[in-house]
């Protein structure tokens, strides 16, 4: 049975020589084509391909984040309670401390004591004077012995027991028969101190006991920063000091939190709850490599990625199917186009399939209509093509020749910019040394001539970088790294930077700024460029002995900056046309100020990079306000929201 959607002969019978006819058209050879089939079934597949690999990013984004944010919530409370069991070990253990001082005398020979010190991991406590002899010793934890600190401890623990005014305190771990051990001490009456070795058995116990995932571990630090309990054996034996690790230091700071670090001893990225001891200042830390959160994340996006490919294999099938419904009656009008375009003008679209789109049947049914009148108009098609033609390669050539220009221009003005700053920078560098004195003495008019020549040279090095900024703007080589900044702060620095600049021509520079910042999203060295630029002009325009004023704020819910001037102000007739490259109002030899006239058409560009706005009026009074205005920072992340979005 024969599909009358397909090009058929004068049999009836299907056209095999369609396709090598379509591939022939109008070129004398062979060619590969894409079909509309091909194109249809592409496009749907790449429209389909666009929501599964968003779905796909949104799965492998959240679900790393999900991690985090169970890091942040499980790994801190774990940290708390650790910290509050240690608080009531540390306050039990003061407790036990205090009442075997106190009773001592009355009981010296008290079992109960030694088991209690026991429990809470006392070595023993002893009492001394002043001189350091041993006044009493009531035994703790029989495995330990019962010699006194070392001496440079022992002057330690009086200190630490003076500066506590009579109350218990508790000294940092300390190497004591070959192990750290805490000194628990307390002043007591007549200059006797009472020192306790204090094992920290319990605490490394407690660290042992949080494990999970691969590596996940606590750790335990004194007040100093130094490793009380760890997984790293060694670290623990030597108490290794690690109060160089960012996190420690936020413990050591009294901080409570999650926090991001490198741990030299596991070699991995680490994210920690962390906290610490109110009793003693120790930091409490639960530390899990970010790998393994990385890992769990995996799973969820293999998931992700097996139902990606399940709607990816689903969407190809579907495609293919409307793809070919919806080019078979197309290939049939196309089939007859070709017999058209061969000569025979008899050729007519044969009858559509009654499901064919309505679109497509009056394509065809207009396609016929035509074809009457296609034999007279295909001469002065011919003669209208070979003018359009003709036209089109002309204007191609001036074209051509346009670009090549322009880019022999923007190439010219790169490598002359490039070659001249070395050698002037070597220029102005040896003048600036032999100005200085460093070869010898310099006698008053070689030095005036110097002076001229330095800042001539400068000036010099100041046009050289503003043509390499406009070509590089001009041909999108330009970066710019967006960040949070103060643009109150930048315009003060600005200021500052630049106020050397004004002395020289007897300017003075005022700034109003408030007292919070003005956050806004910008590249701070371009920004610092535009107000170098805006200030320098200001400064060489004004008379002498004139102010700048500069007012930074938000105004209408944007940030913005004006510099104003009381100097020769800019004719209205200027317009924008100050910001064209290369543009000078006053043009003539002997113009009273220097300059490129490229300053103001990099600045304008810079702050429209920016999404900002920069323009000028004239003030009132005389002078010329300059201002720009830029989003402030929340504003811009919600635009680069919608503009993603859409």
């Amino acid at each position: 049975m024969t599909d009358s959607s397909l090009p058929t002969g004068a049999n009836g019978t299907i056209d095999n020589d369609f396709d090598a006819d379509w591939r022939r058209l109008g070129t004398g050879r062979e060619r590969p084509v894409l079909s509309l089939r091909v194109m249809v079934f592409a496009t749907m597949v790449l429209m389909a391909c666009l929501p599964i690999a968003a779905f796909y990013k949104w799965v492998e984004r959240t679900s790393f984040e999900k991690e985090i944010a169970l890091v942040d919530e499980s790994h801190l409370i774990i940290a708390k309670n650790l910290s509050a069991t240690f608080s009531r070990y540390v306050r039990d253990a003061k407790s036990v401390f205090g009442l075997a001082v106190q009773n001592a005398g009355w009981f010296p020979e008290f079992d109960g004591y030694t088991a209690a010190l026991a429990n809470f991991n006392f070595c023993h406590i002893v009492v001394v004077d002043d001189a350091g002899r041993v006044i009493q010793l009531i035994e703790g934890d029989n495995d330990h012995p019962t010699d006194l600190p070392a001496p440079e401890i022992m002057a330690e623990l009086r200190e630490i027991a003076a500066a506590a005014g009579g109350d218990i305190a508790v000294s940092g771990i300390r190497q004591h028969n070959g192990s750290g051990h805490f000194f628990m001490v307390q002043q007591l009456e007549g200059n006797r101190l009472a020192i306790a070795p204090w094992s920290p058995a319990y605490v490394v116990q407690m660290q042992k006991s949080i494990a999970f995932g691969e590596l996940g571990h606590s750790m335990v630090v004194d007040h100093e920063g130094l490793v009380v309990a760890h997984p790293n054996a060694e670290w623990q034996r030597i108490n290794k000091d690690a109060s160089k690790l960012s996190v420690v230091q936020a413990m050591l700071r009294g901080g409570t939190g999650v926090a991001q670090f490198y741990s030299p001893p596991m070699q991995a990225d680490m994210i920690a709850g962390y906290t610490f001891v109110p009793e003693t200042g120790w930091g409490v830390m639960v530390p899990q490599p970010i790998r393994e959160l990385a890992d769990r994340a995996g799973t969820v996006q293999s998931g992700a990625v097996a139902l990606a490919l399940f709607q990816l294999s689903l969407a190809v099938l579907i495609s293919w199917w409307l793809a070919s419904w919806i080019a078979r009656p197309i290939r049939s009008i196309a089939g007859s186009s070709v017999r058209v375009s061969n000569g025979d003008y008899d050729a007519r679209v044969p009858d559509l399939p009654a499901h064919t789109a309505v679109e497509i049947q009056q394509t065809a049914t207009a396609f016929n209509t035509m074809l009457d009148g296609i034999r007279d108009q295909t001469e002065r098609l011919k003669a209208a093509l070979f003018r359009a033609e003709s036209v089109s390669r002309e204007r191609a050539a001036l074209l051509d020749a346009a670009e090549q220009a322009n880019r022999a221009k923007s190439s010219f003005v790169s490598m002359v910019s490039h070659e001249l700053r070395t050698p002037l920078t070597s220029i102005k560098g040896a003048m600036e040394l032999i100005d200085s004195g460093a070869t010898g003495d310099v006698t008053p008019e070689a030095k005036s001539l110097l002076g001229i020549a330095i800042k001539n040279s400068r000036r010099l090095a100041t046009m050289i970088n503003d043509l390499l900024d406009v070509e590089k703007l001009n041909s999108g080589e330009m970066r710019f790294s967006f960040a949070p900044l103060d643009l109150a702060a930048l315009a003060a620095d600005a200021v500052r930077e630049n106020a050397s600049y004004a002395r020289l021509n007897d300017v003075t520079f005022e700034l109003v700024a408030p007292e919070g910042p003005v956050m806004v999203e910008g590249d701070h060295n371009r920004l610092t460029q535009v107000m170098a630029n805006l200030l320098s002009n200001a400064a060489k325009f004004s008379h002498a002995g004139g102010t700048v004023e500069i007012d930074v704020g938000v105004r209408d819910g944007r940030a913005f900056v004006e510099v104003r001037d009381h100097g020769i102000g800019i004719p209205a007739e200027a317009g924008d046309r100050i910001f064209d490259t290369f543009v000078q109002l006053d043009s003539a030899d002997n113009r009273a100020v220097g300059g490129s006239g490229l300053g103001l058409s990099i600045a304008r560009t810079i702050v429209t990079r920016h999404r900002g706005k920069l323009g000028y009026r004239q003030a009132e009074d005389g002078g010329t306000i300059f201002f720009f205005a830029l989003p402030l920072a929340a504003e811009r992340r919600v635009s680069d929201l919608a503009e993603g979005s859409s």
